[in-house]
């Protein structure tokens, strides 16, 4: 194998290997972050149960005489809570939105950037593969030529 198709083939190689195994580990990674905001709006939805459930035993615990103190103090962790929630739901959006599909569209753009440019890589080696091939036939074809002549200054 000569130094050039040596090099072509590591070239190739290095844009199969992007192709191949790196983009498909940052489409698992992109999967995996969808599941984990599925799971987070999951915690969501449960967290408002919890939410709505602290709220009626606070509002139970403020009627009573007795646990007046309770109730007051169960609407207190219901508020702190109700922040907490909002915060995350904020956070889960920009997690969506300026990560996960931030990074999907690159993916897919970098795809298609990736085997374009692969494409027109060996489209140009095949090119100048067959160039050569022809310069050097006719070449062959001169030195013959000029072996049998008498002139061979001429060719």
């Amino acid at each position: 194998m000569s130094r050039t198709e040596e090099i072509n083939k590591m070239t190739e190689n290095v844009y199969k290997g992007i192709l191949d195994q790196f983009n498909p580990s940052l489409k698992n990674f992109v999967t995996m972050g969808k599941h984990y905001e599925k799971a987070l709006t999951g915690v969501t939805v449960a967290a408002k149960g919890y939410f709505d459930a602290l709220v009626k035993l606070g509002e139970l615990a403020s009627d009573s005489q007795g646990s007046k103190e309770l109730g007051d103090t169960l609407f207190q962790m219901a508020e702190v809570h109700r922040q907490i929630q909002v915060q995350l739901e904020d956070v889960l959006k920009l997690f969506h939105s300026e990560m996960l599909t931030q990074l999907e569209q690159k993916l897919e753009l970098d795809i298609k950037y990736l085997t374009a440019t692969l494409k027109k890589y060996q489209s140009e080696r095949r090119s100048q593969s067959e160039s050569i091939e022809r310069c050097q036939s006719q070449l062959k074809k001169l030195r013959r030529k000029s072996q049998g002549s008498r002139h061979p200054n001429k060719y």
